[in-house]
């Protein structure tokens, strides 16, 4: 089974990345003029392609929760300021896989986001949580 790998970080395969599908390669700035009309400016974007990989449910069932060990590793990542992207392997649609250079997004919100599939104090290393990675292309 292939997995996804962020920056030599393992993860589950089927972590759902939910704004694959999305445009984003125009970018748009909109501004009120002092007589009140509308300034619209269109570009072509570079980079800065959105890559949200997140935990599914599906009923009761979770699909590519991860432990909490993993969740530590993801964080210590997240913590550090860079200078250099982090670069992603994905599955691709017919097999192979694809690399991105990629860096946290922290625009749209915290770039990593967790919660207990079952909340006990403390947590332990087995235990599982659910995810939202935030991540953007460089």
């Amino acid at each position: 089974m292939s997995r996804i790998v962020l920056a030599g970080i393992p993860l589950p395969a089927d972590l759902q990345w939910i704004d694959e599908f999305t445009a984003w390669r125009v970018g748009q700035s909109v501004k009120t003029s002092l007589t009140g009309a509308r300034i619209v400016q269109e570009s072509s974007l570079q980079a800065g392609r959105p890559i949200t990989l997140q935990t599914q449910r599906d009923g009761a069932a979770y699909v590519a929760p991860v432990k909490l060990a993993l969740l530590r590793d993801l964080i210590a990542s997240e913590e550090q300021p860079r200078s250099v992207s982090l670069q992603l392997v994905l599955p691709a649609h017919n097999g192979g896989e694809r690399t991105f250079a990629v860096a946290w997004r922290r625009t749209d919100g915290p770039a990593i986001e967790a919660d207990p599939i079952r909340f006990a104090v403390p947590a332990l290393d087995g235990d599982y949580f659910s995810i939202t990675l935030r991540l953007m292309t460089v």
